[in-house]
């Protein structure tokens, strides 16, 4: 592919061109140029390649907290990204392994063919308000609520507590993304104050009273003998449930339906034989992955990658979207394969800051594509009165209208 002026520029201004219908041609051609790229609109290096973004998955060169060190410089202190030093995708080394070990440990707690047969029951109770043969837009019906109901029971908040939180999480999110001025971080503050006015309280109250959730086990880590401060908790709850779940999946939801009425084949392929399923999700996941890219982080010296010098004080991230993608790795990456297996996307950040979330991401999403392929001979989008997020880093879809069969 040969790429316009218009297109170079729009990567260059912003590599995860958000709301493209599809960037995916422009990353394969860019790719082929190099596998890494500066980018003059976020003031970083962009790695497109597969095995160069998990070898920078992995890298301890890379910090994520003097990435935030650099936004404090350039916007002023007394911001978010000061309060996010506390935040696990943005700790670095032996502290950040510490509390990641702590937040795994506890969510191995969770029950999770509890969690499932929830889950199941909240989708069918959604679909089942679906007339074949009318449109409906899935977002509000089904990709929405799923996640908040899902955070909900793991963490035991009331959904319908939870509605002005979920409408400052866009603002949060676009806060963590690559490209940061002084009106997206004054949003992102805003979204932390709700944030701290809404869950303190849900804090201390645990704090004196602990329950059988997620939330009450969070609070000590008995590896280390030291209990999790309020701030930080404020961070895990915010970032890995309303960022990294409640937003992701809600996009990844809609990528799923929207996934299999583009491919209605493989869509009759799955309905034919279930053993697809697992395979199937995991190629929705790298197809078109919901989060496009990492949170960016700092080379602390000089690092070699792919014939270029990144120098000591640049920041740098991995395009999951172009990587996902590569035909180094991938066979026809172009095709959406569900049967694709071994599938090594990088849709979870395989390395020093994988994916927490991802078995809860798994289960909700398995569940999604399994109640399509019992329910529906068919889906059909309507392509015109769909409307695809945009922001920052992300995919997915606002609104998606469908019909099913």
């Amino acid at each position: 592919m040969s790429l316009t002026l218009a297109e170079r520029s729009a990567f260059h201004q912003d590599p995860c061109l958000p709301g493209h219908h599809d960037p995916y041609p422009i990353y394969a051609a860019l790719a082929a140029e190099s596998p890494v790229h500066w980018c003059e609109g976020p003031q970083m290096w962009i790695i497109l390649g597969h095995p160069e973004a998990v070898a920078h998955m992995h890298d301890p060169r890379c910090s994520r907290q003097r990435h935030l060190d650099k936004l404090i410089d350039r916007l002023g202190s007394g911001h978010l990204f000061h309060d996010q030093k506390l935040d696990i995708p943005y700790m670095d080394g032996e502290p950040h392994a510490q509390v990641r070990h702590h937040v795994m440990e506890t969510f191995r707690g969770i029950d999770i063919p509890g969690l499932e047969a929830f889950t199941r029951r909240f989708i069918a109770e959604r679909l089942d308000r679906i007339s074949p043969g009318r449109a409906f837009d899935l977002v509000p019906l089904l990709a929405d609520p799923l996640p908040v109901a899902v955070t909900s029971e793991l963490i035991g908040v009331p959904p319908d507590l939870q509605q002005e939180v979920l409408m400052h999480v866009p603002s949060f999110v676009r806060a963590r993304g690559l490209t940061q001025t002084e009106q997206t971080t004054a949003a992102g503050d805003g979204a932390i104050d709700i944030y701290r006015r809404f869950f303190l309280p849900l804090i201390h109250e645990r704090r004196a009273s602990p329950q059988d959730d997620l939330l009450s086990r969070l609070m000590v880590d008995p590896h280390h003998g030291r209990p999790i401060s309020d701030e930080q908790l404020l961070l895990f709850i915010s970032s890995n449930f309303y960022s990294a779940s409640v937003f992701t999946l809600r996009l990844l939801v809609g990528t799923i339906a929207w996934a299999m009425a583009s491919h209605p084949a493989a869509f009759q392929r799955l309905r034919n034989d279930s053993s697809l399923l697992d395979t199937a999700l995991e190629e929705v996941v790298c197809w078109d992955p919901p989060a496009q890219a990492l949170n960016a982080s700092v080379a602390t010296e000089p690092i070699e990658l792919a014939g270029h010098t990144i120098p000591a004080g640049d920041s740098l991230t991995a395009l999951v979207g172009a990587a996902n993608r590569d035909p180094r790795v991938f066979p026809d990456p172009q095709v959406f394969r569900i049967e694709r297996d071994p599938n090594p996307h990088v849709s979870f950040a395989p390395g020093l800051h994988q994916c927490l979330g991802r078995q809860l991401a798994r289960l909700q999403g398995r569940a999604v594509l399994e109640a399509f392929r019992q329910r529906f001979s068919a889906i059909h989008w309507q392509e015109a009165a769909s409307h695809r997020f945009v922001g920052d880093r992300f995919r997915g879809f606002d609104r998606l209208i469908l019909e099913v069969e």
